[in-house]
């Protein structure tokens, strides 16, 4: 079955973007590519980088992301030259604003999700560690960009703290190598599929 949770976020908005997009957040099981990833310079960045476990930096590090249905949205684990990094993408509902909720060990960023057609943005609104929203001016802060590149799919993601400065990030270009379902172009318009999406209950 077709992948729901972009249409269910964006709803008639996923027409914007480009159809390399589209495809990527509908029919895409699993995607393959590279990235160059890199870590802050600072000691502090790296520090933070080594108690997550984030992915070692690198150039043209060999990514391969899977996408796997949860209740109320999808896991994402990306495994950089086999290193898994993993998160739960959740439809946000109840706001005035397109969201999607992000969960990342205990940090959980509510995203703004912005469709055009150049592609998908993704920007912090709020960050809440456990229960407790962080103070905008104390949160970490994770944006998130799709573009197509070259007819492909490209993504960069940047992850900075306060005082810290950038801490974290990758950029690369990745196409499914698995797909949902076989499909033919016409099934990439969103309005064609529909699902409801059970409520997640984070309030700001």
């Amino acid at each position: 079955m077709p992948r729901v949770l972009y249409q269910s976020i964006l709803g008639e908005s996923l027409k914007q973007v480009p159809p390399q997009i589209r495809e990527m957040h509908i029919f895409a099981r699993r995607a393959a590519g590279t990235a160059n990833v890199w870590w802050g310079a600072s000691p502090a960045a790296r520090l933070i980088c080594r108690l997550a476990s984030l992915p070692q930096a690198r150039d043209k590090a060999p990514i391969e992301t899977s996408f796997t249905e949860i209740d109320g949205g999808e896991r994402w684990v990306r495994r950089f030259d086999g290193q898994p990094f993993a998160t739960d993408m959740i439809a946000g509902n109840d706001e005035a604003f397109p969201c999607m909720l992000e969960r990342l060990g205990p940090f959980l960023f509510k995203m703004r999700v912005t469709a055009s057609s150049e592609g998908i943005d993704l920007t912090p609104e709020h960050v809440f560690l456990g229960p407790v929203k962080i103070p905008k001016a104390l949160a970490p802060k994770a944006t998130g960009r799709e573009r197509v590149v070259d007819d492909r799919y490209s993504l960069s993601v940047e992850v900075s703290f306060p005082l810290v400065g950038k801490v974290f990030g990758y950029a690369g270009t990745i196409e499914p190598c698995e797909l949902v379902s076989d499909h033919d172009p016409a099934e990439l318009d969103p309005s064609a599929q529909s699902r409801s999406t059970p409520d997640v209950q984070i309030k700001a």
